[in-house]
């Protein structure tokens, strides 16, 4: 897995019981999260040089997802892209929509769509505190070599 795969996946995971983090020294993303479902101790943020060395990765929000939902319904053909609209009308439209992506076979294309739209976001989010990815990604090779799962 590269490292864009993971925060790709950290930004996407619409859970909010858990944070992820980005270890600025290692590239690698850590999820902060109770040991009993982890395995891992949490982050120790009471040592002060951990507030300089984890970022808190972006979360996608319902509204944005909701919105991406709709730029992929507008850039597909006509008669699926009106039952892509219908199923974010109204009750449970992120379920419905998941289903209309399904019957339509659509499912495939959506994940690509939406895995390009997390990674713009992502550099984006780098950029703005100026951290290369390919400093980061250099960083998280190296240490997935030295620490095998």
């Amino acid at each position: 897995m590269e490292l864009m795969d993971e925060l790709a996946e950290a930004y996407l995971d619409n859970s909010f019981e858990h944070r992820y983090y980005l270890d600025l020294e290692t590239g690698q993303v850590i999820i902060d999260w109770d040991e009993s479902y982890t395995g891992e101790p949490g982050i120790d943020w009471e040592d002060e040089a951990n507030e300089e060395r984890y970022a808190d990765v972006p979360k996608i929000t319902s509204d944005e997802a909701y919105y991406v939902r709709v730029q992929f319904a507008k850039q597909t053909e006509s008669d699926r892209a009106l039952k892509l609209f219908e199923a974010l009308e109204g009750y449970k439209p992120f379920r419905r929509f998941k289903d209309v992506l399904y019957e339509l076979d659509l499912w495939d294309e959506w994940n690509r769509f939406e895995r390009q739209y997390a990674n713009e976001q992502i550099r984006l989010w780098m950029e703005r505190f100026e951290w290369s990815y390919d400093q980061m990604s250099s960083l998280y090779r190296t240490s997935v070599l030295h620490h095998p799962e």
